[in-house]
């Protein structure tokens, strides 16, 4: 069994952003289990992925706009 730690997602039991490890991949399905309060969920690993990558351009984002603020200052 493979058990690491995976993606952020949206815990359906905690609705926390949360890091999930990665119980199991089967073809287009995946068994994760939430870090925080260990619900396992299956998904397609699509949707894991497309949670991925909003979920990186959010923190992106966020960063980015902490980088602006932060230069505005120094001036």
């Amino acid at each position: 069994m493979e058990i690491d730690l995976c993606q952020i997602y949206t815990c359906p039991r905690c609705r926390m952003e949360t890091p999930h490890y990665l119980l199991v991949r089967r073809e287009e399905r995946v068994a994760i289990s939430c870090s925080r309060c260990q619900t396992t969920s299956l998904l397609e690993a699509a949707e894991l992925e497309n949670h991925q990558a909003w979920w990186e351009a959010e923190l992106e984002q966020i960063l980015s706009g902490l980088e602006e603020n932060g230069q505005d200052d120094e001036h």
